[in-house]
């Protein structure tokens, strides 16, 4: 994310967590936000409760339509025949299907604001403590251990497509998993905020990971998945975070499965565990595999 200034690709992103019953705490699970003009313009929040709602201005409503499983909310006139919402009409099934996750049932509420100033006045009144970022995901219980509002805030600007399929991806997720860990919910959401016709494939993540001034990036799963704040990733580690989950995507078969039957097991809430030693089943040295991986992508992109 970045402060109010548009970041390039490849930016820092934060999943937020606020868990106050009586405002909004900066952290996820324990995870808090960094706050840095190098950070990504879209955040993701789970929140216990409402903030500030008496004093914000109202959501949009004017018009709405829906393309299950999101109702889409707008004081404009949305050019619904644009081919984004033929795209995003199949995103769920695209991100169940190859995830091999059952299928939520979870109504998604996307707030379109038709421009940046009207969407940042009103997250500045209904969210007072959160930064200003392109599009926020909330997950909000409508009441203490009960089913949760999954909101999307974002406007409608020229990173439309990008802002949307990131969040929604966090959402979906979020209606069949309720603890994916930082690191992989990110990586997941980067890999997915692509266009389906892309493969996971983000030519500026490669690109840096490959070409850094230091030579080829040098991964490491288990410090990623030892992160446990926001702050304590650069984007360095989203992209390393793509790359673990384009590895496992779209590398072999038994490296897939690795992914799907840890998510799985995160569906049925038997809790996060070390994906690591899963992955070194299927791949006897994962850092030498992770390299391979991004140097096929690389000549196959004609680097």
């Amino acid at each position: 994310m970045s402060t109010c200034s548009d970041a390039p690709r490849g930016r820092l992103r934060s999943f937020l967590t606020a868990s106050s019953a009586a405002a909004l705490a900066l952290t996820l699970g324990c995870h808090s936000l960094k706050l840095n003009s190098s950070s990504s313009d879209k955040t993701d929040v789970k929140t216990d409760a409402p903030a500030q709602a008496s004093a914000a201005p109202a959501a949009p409503s004017k018009y709405s339509f829906r393309i299950a499983p999101y109702v889409f909310l707008s004081d404009f006139e949305v050019p619904r025949e644009q081919p984004l919402f033929v795209e995003l009409a199949g995103m769920r099934d695209q991100i169940y299907k190859e995830l091999q996750l059952p299928p939520g049932n979870a109504v998604v509420q996307v707030y379109l604001f038709e421009d940046r100033d009207r969407y940042e006045h009103f997250m500045q009144s209904r969210y007072p403590d959160l930064p200003l970022r392109r599009a926020f995901f909330v997950a909000q219980p409508r009441s203490i251990g009960g089913a949760e509002d999954l909101l999307v805030y974002t406007f409608w600007g020229d990173r439309i497509q990008q802002d949307l399929r990131h969040e929604l991806t966090h959402a979906l997720l979020h209606s069949v998993i309720r603890d994916v860990p930082l690191w992989l919910d990110e990586g997941l959401a980067e890999y997915f905020e692509l266009p389906p016709d892309k493969n996971g494939l983000n030519p500026a993540h490669l690109d840096s990971l490959r070409r850094g001034p230091l030579g080829p990036y040098k991964p490491d799963l288990a410090r990623l998945e030892g992160l446990t704040e926001v702050k304590q990733m650069t984007p360095a580690e989203y992209r390393e975070s793509w790359a673990w989950v384009h590895l496992m995507l779209r590398d072999k078969p038994e490296a897939k499965a690795v992914l799907t039957n840890y998510l799985h097991q995160l569906h049925i809430n038997a809790g996060p565990s070390s994906l690591e030693p899963k992955l070194a089943a299927v791949f006897p040295s994962p850092d030498e595999a992770f390299d391979r991986h991004l140097a096929r992508l690389e000549a196959t992109a004609g680097h």
